[in-house]
């Protein structure tokens, strides 16, 4: 595995020695400058992954230094180091492009830390643009921003499942990016040349979304003044996306039945069938197996449907994944809205990270483009996001956890807290074993079961990709 590389640059040498030694010993490979002169021409032969920069440096300072790398080598990470004295201007550095600071005298681990989390920030961005460099199609992982490790397994079933001529169905709750995954299944396919027709089924009544999709003849029903082409027609040779499949009346399931098992479809009022040959890809935010129990949905459809499963989870269950989506929607509404916001405050991701999204990732979008608008600065202050976000209980909660006077409720919610995303991280570990998460962290199998219940955590559904 390549080492990562830290330029460390600092007038004294102490310094320079004892980061040297200190970052080597924890696997980085280290080069040294005593000033930004240096620096940058050692940059001219070796570009760094990060740059270690002292601000107070005779000749050219951390701020001449920082706009310098960012004119060269945008892609270089940079932490500025300063002394308490200068600590102001160590965050109007974070403002030109400093991805933090660390203020002397520093303890080793706090510096390792804030490197390790730059670091470990700068391989996701990566991934994420290998990724797009790797598929160069249309429509395809551009608008899914992730670094999460269950979101990374989506990504790889879609890359499997896409080529394929398999039903699909993507289940989960409102705004998570059902449709984006669709379509991004559709642009890998080897039907991306033909049509991708995507159907809102929760919008049409039941008589009109089966004209909508088999078509009519003339005379079929009142207002039928013409034959009319079926969607399933328009998209021959191509992808029909069916929204919100969990909405269509036994009927309409019966007809869709018939199309999954012999590709056949019939017009409303016709007697003849007509052959099709369309990829169908559904998506529900409902349990559609919930439904079936329920006696709702046809289990022989389902079975038909449910040929590979994926499940989208929640944005406050992959809540790391939201500064990169903050970053992901700055950049498209800048470009859309004609603005130049560069980033947001601490005080404002802080928020938006407490925050309990409802809408998951459609609501925070809607939220970053209000914001851009609002937003009067180059970041996007507190004052810019909706009282919705800034006033929510969840993030009051979260906020005034340690400060209540009530000792128990405090300590209660905490606990919650920490065993819902512990247990959420040894099922990831095991791939959503339950039996093998148990053995590794040391929980009796059925004991373990009732947590899943109390916290409602479906592994299933979690680790279907």
């Amino acid at each position: 595995m390549k080492k990562e590389i830290i330029l460390v640059v600092d007038d004294e040498p102490g310094m320079r020695q004892f980061l040297k030694k200190l970052l080597t010993d924890n696997g980085y490979e280290v080069v040294l400058a005593e000033n930004g002169k240096i620096a940058l021409e050692i940059m001219d032969k070796k570009i760094p992954d990060l740059a270690l920069t002292d601000f107070k440096m005779p000749g050219m300072d951390g701020l001449q230094l920082l706009s310098k790398i960012k004119e060269k080598s945008p892609q270089v990470t940079v932490i500025m180091m300063t002394g308490y004295g200068t600590m102001e201007n160590a965050i109007r550095a974070m403002r030109f492009g400093a991805y933090d600071y660390i203020a002397k005298p520093f303890e080793i681990e706090a510096i390792l830390l804030v490197l390790d989390k730059a670091l470990e920030k700068k391989r996701l961005e990566q991934e994420n643009l290998l990724l797009r460099q790797e598929l160069k199609k249309t429509y395809t992982f551009s608008d899914i921003i992730s670094g999460n490790a269950s979101m990374h397994k989506i990504f790889d079933l879609i890359k499997k499942v896409a080529p394929t001529r398999s039903t699909v169905l993507i289940q989960g709750q409102t705004g998570t990016g059902k449709e984006l995954v669709a379509r991004a299944i559709y642009a890998l396919s080897l039907r991306q040349a033909k049509r991708f027709v995507p159907v809102d089924c929760a919008a049409l009544t039941e008589s009109l979304l089966e004209s909508e999709l088999f078509g009519h003849v003339r005379g079929a029903f009142t207002g039928a003044s013409q034959d009319k082409k079926g969607l399933f027609e328009t998209a021959d040779g191509g992808t029909i996306f069916l929204d919100e499949i969990g909405h269509i009346s036994k009927q309409v399931q019966a007809k869709l039945l018939r199309v999954l098992q012999d590709g056949q479809i019939k017009r409303v009022g016709e007697a003849l069938t007509k052959t099709v040959d369309v990829r169908l890809i559904a998506a529900s935010n409902e349990d559609i197996e919930e439904a079936v129990k329920n006696g709702r949905f046809r289990e022989d459809l389902f079975y038909r449907l449910n040929v590979v499963p994926l499940w989208i989870p929640l944005l406050m269950d992959r809540a790391e994944d939201i500064p990169m989506l903050v970053d992901h929607f700055i950049l498209k509404y800048n470009r859309l809205e004609s603005k130049q916001v560069e980033g947001m405050t601490k005080e404002a991701l802080k928020i938006l990270m407490d925050y309990s999204w409802p809408g998951n990732v459609r609501q925070l979008e809607n939220i970053m483009h209000r914001a851009i608008v609002m937003a009067t600065d180059k970041n996007i202050d507190l004052t810019d996001l909706p009282q919705v976000v800034r006033h929510s209980n969840t993030a009051e909660k979260r906020n005034n956890l340690s400060r209540t006077l009530d000792f128990k409720k405090a300590k209660s919610n905490a606990l919650e807290s920490f065993e819902r995303r512990f247990f959420i991280e040894a099922l990831m570990r095991s791939n959503g074993n339950v039996s093998q998460a148990a053995r590794e962290i040391g929980f009796d199998r059925r004991n373990l079961h009732k947590k899943l219940k109390f916290y409602q955590i479906n592994p299933r559904k979690l680790f279907s990709a």
